[in-house]
């Protein structure tokens, strides 16, 4: 049997937007890599601020809820990754 939408609960086209905001949400994050990369390498975190990136972290989380809440890939995706990489950091601040 073949399901249909109600016409009112019709799925809109959004123009490619929703494929866009995905692949940002990917590579946004992914470009703190570099800046991991160095305090590892130099073992020197003294230029980076922990309460920036814990605050950074808090509001991931935050943002990562609400994506979840209300299903949004690109919410999700991109908050899971700057966890990650927030975290990183925070953990050289530490070491270093």
């Amino acid at each position: 049997m073949r399901h249909t939408l109600h016409p009112k609960h019709k799925v809109e086209s959004t123009g490619g937007i929703d494929t866009l905001a995905l692949i940002v949400s990917i590579i946004q994050p992914l470009t703190t890599l570099p800046q991991i990369y160095i305090v590892f390498a130099e073992q020197n975190a003294s230029q980076i601020s922990l309460f920036m990136w814990t605050g950074y972290n808090v509001a991931s989380v935050i943002l990562l809820i609400y994506g979840f809440k209300h299903k949004l890939l690109p919410v999700i995706c991109a908050q899971i990754l700057w966890i990650v990489v927030q975290t990183a950091m925070m953990i050289a601040v530490f070491l270093f």
